[in-house]
């Protein structure tokens, strides 16, 4: 039943999936179908269903769950861009994730990149966040590739460091994940 759903996943074919089966691919361990199951939490989840999910999502990211999903910025995040007025009560705590060290920062930059126009007048100011988590975790270039994303699809300017910067990251460029020079980058978002 995994193989079937994976290829679904694969094939973007989310018909007859349910946002619960969905939601558990959030916590495969190929990063690929995070995404893919994100995809299709946002496009099974409308409305009230919607608000529901995010507010699940946002309760596995808690320590009080016991249950920690590290692609639920991810769910969040593509529910949100199917859901504008749904995810309007929620942008401000989405870019808030990123002052979260538990949860994994590099979805929630791919998260403000795919939300950019919901997000753009958001509290904190999702460039001055992106801008002062990118200086702290400069080092890790798959953060840093979510985050130079983020800041283009947010029309900001990329401090030039990043310009220069020839490591390696992996990186969705929504059909696959590859491996890409961070300075390539510009060129291709």
């Amino acid at each position: 039943m995994i193989r079937e759903l994976k290829l679904k996943l694969k094939l973007r074919d989310f018909e007859g999936l349910t946002p619960k089966l969905a939601m558990r691919f959030l916590y495969d361990p190929d990063e690929f179908y995070r995404f893919r199951g994100a995809e299709a939490l946002g496009y099974l989840c409308k409305g009230e269903k919607a608000r529901n999910y995010i507010l699940r999502l946002f309760w596995h990211l808690s320590d009080e769950s016991g249950a920690y999903c590290i692609g639920a910025p991810l769910g969040i995040a593509e529910i949100g861009l199917n859901n504008p007025d749904v995810f309007e009560g929620f942008k401000n705590k989405f870019v808030s994730l990123l002052d979260d060290w538990e949860v994994e920062r590099k979805y929630v930059a791919y998260g403000i990149a795919r939300t950019a126009e919901l997000v753009k007048d958001a509290y904190p100011n999702p460039i001055e966040k992106l801008l002062e988590v990118l200086d702290e975790l400069k080092r890790n270039p798959d953060f840093v590739a979510y985050a130079i994303l983020a800041l283009k699809r947010l029309k900001a300017e990329i401090p030039n460091d990043f310009k220069n910067d020839c490591r390696f990251a992996n990186f969705y460029d929504g059909e696959e994940i590859r491996r890409v020079r961070i300075c390539d980058l510009f060129k291709i978002i």
